[in-house]
């Protein structure tokens, strides 16, 4: 049946002419073309470590899942220990992080994913760390890093 708006959150099948079925991919997000999604490879979030047998370090691999998109990801760089009731940093470049703890990291995908900040779009800024079946962790986005001069400053 047809509908005239959705909602975020909402589910819909969409026709557009010129693109066929198999173009798409699961987590492309559609949106307007004043404000586009930013697609990204490279992000920097706040995760909070749940539960993981041991330490985690820079290049440590997940899978990552944001909103309906599922991809490999990895841990490029940690960039702070957080206070988890102030926020404050506690310590810049840690060594790694240990279950309980919340981290600055700066996290790579393979290919492209539709994300925007946490503070500007909730539901495109948060998202899970899952390995071998478990939740390691969860995170918001804090900045995107779209490879413009203003982003490597």
């Amino acid at each position: 049946h047809d509908i005239h708006m959705a909602e975020p959150g909402d589910n819909v099948k969409l026709r557009v002419k010129g693109i066929e079925e198999e173009d798409i991919r699961v987590g492309f997000c559609v949106c307007s073309r004043e404000k586009p999604v930013a697609a990204v490879r490279v992000f920097d979030a706040q995760v909070i470590i749940l539960e993981h047998k041991s330490i985690i370090c820079a290049g440590y691999q997940a899978v990552l899942h944001i909103h309906a998109a599922v991809e490999e990801c990895m841990i490029e760089e940690l960039l702070a220990l957080v206070d988890k009731k102030t926020g404050k940093t506690i310590q810049k470049r840690p060594k790694f992080v240990k279950p309980g703890q919340t981290m600055l990291c700066r996290i790579s995908v393979s290919g492209p994913i539709c994300i925007e900040k946490y503070k500007d779009f909730q539901q495109l800024g948060r998202f899970m760390l899952r390995d071998e079946g478990r939740t390691v962790g969860v995170g918001v986005i804090t900045e995107l890093n779209t490879g413009t001069k203003k982003d490597e400053e």
